[in-house]
């Protein structure tokens, strides 16, 4: 009777695992889509450098500024999202930006971290929060 249990919480475990990817997708999608209608222009989705990775890269409007953009999605109504990111991930985003400010193409570029917190409950209107300059880059 165990092993059966443990089958069926496994299949569990994969099926949530799988929705909250498609959330993450979701919401991931959302915010390049309301940075664009901004003016932003979309570089990368999902960047991995070495163990670090960045939702999205985007430059500004002006073209003056590299923003690491952090995107958390949850569904359930009055979540909070941005709350979510510890100084674990903001690190982790600021090794990722200093690595890219090191190629000399983007030597002339500030960087800027953005945070884009997003409540998508089934029937509601997505709820979308823009923090622009989220974090300083030495307070990570």
């Amino acid at each position: 009777m165990h092993g059966i249990r443990g089958a069926i919480d496994a299949l569990r475990a994969r099926r949530r695992a799988r929705a909250r990817r498609e959330l993450c997708a979701r919401g991931e999608s959302l915010a390049a889509r309301h940075l664009a209608e901004q003016g932003y222009t979309e570089l990368a989705r999902n960047l991995r450098i070495g163990h670090d990775e960045a939702d999205l890269v985007m430059l500004s409007p002006c073209g003056t500024t590299l923003i690491v953009v952090e995107v958390k999605t949850r569904s359930d109504p009055g979540a909070r999202p941005e709350e979510r990111i510890d100084h674990g991930k903001r690190a982790s985003l600021t090794r990722l930006a200093r690595t890219l400010a090191e190629q000399p193409a983007l030597w002339p570029l500030l960087v800027r971290f953005d945070v884009l917190a997003i409540v998508l409950v089934p029937g509601l209107e997505p709820e979308l929060r823009h923090f622009i300059d989220a974090w300083e880059p030495g307070s990570a």
